[in-house]
């Protein structure tokens, strides 16, 4: 799988959801395009929004579900609406995450695992490798970036540590914008998320397409 870009719709309107999703996608299409269900939509909007974004730019749907517990519960919601994976939380107990793990795969879905907020996320990474989980994400929330300042392309000597432990894929979010990409690209991610930066740009096709030159896409 080539690198990824991520784009994260944490947003409450599914109006404004759609409007961005499908200018992004008609300015790039959808090849090395994710385009993600972020939880306030997800939570505002439910099935809805998964069905909706799924429908309209037919690219690959990420439900961030920041699954807990009950995995197949929340995974048959979400996949059943056309999403092609959802996210358990990294402090899940371990049977949640084997669980998720075992469900998803028999539905031909991906399972992100989020490590925001582990105390020991590269330990806890090499564990949900182990347990089959597809994308290890590391994430700097929203409020912790507003409070110390800080944001995912922090993250690089974690990513080179946890990229020397793993087979998995690595997802990196927090922040991210234009500028940051080729660095963390160059470290072993695989996947970055971006949210605000294109999502709060008056045009969110051009912001995608400087990240996907970043990445390496021409």
């Amino acid at each position: 799988m080539p690198g990824k870009l991520q784009v994260a719709l944490d947003l409450l309107e599914l109006t404004k959801a759609v409007e961005i999703s499908t200018r992004i996608v008609s300015a790039v299409t959808c090849e090395n395009l994710w385009i993600e269900v972020g939880t306030p939509l997800l939570k505002s909007w439910g099935k809805i929004a998964v069905k909706a974004l799924k429908n309209i730019t037919d690219c690959f749907i990420v439900a961030d579900t920041k699954t807990m517990d009950v995995p197949e519960v929340e995974g048959t919601a979400v996949f059943s609406a056309g999403a092609d994976a959802y996210t358990i939380l990294a402090v899940a107990d371990d049977e949640v995450v084997k669980e998720g793990v075992r469900f998803a795969h028999e539905k031909g879905k991906i399972v992100i695992a989020d490590l925001i907020n582990h105390p020991n996320p590269l330990k806890r990474g090499v564990e949900l490798a182990n347990y089959g989980v597809d994308v290890l994400l590391f994430h700097i929330g929203i409020s912790v970036q507003k409070a110390r300042g800080v944001s995912g392309k922090d993250l690089i000597n974690e990513v080179r540590e946890l990229r020397r432990l793993v087979s998995s894929k690595i997802a990196v979010a927090g922040g991210l914008k234009p500028g940051d990409i080729k660095p963390l690209i160059d470290s072993g991610v695989d996947i970055v998320i971006v949210g605000g930066a294109i999502t709060k740009s008056p045009e969110p096709e051009n912001v995608v397409k400087q990240i996907l030159e970043e990445m390496g896409y021409g």
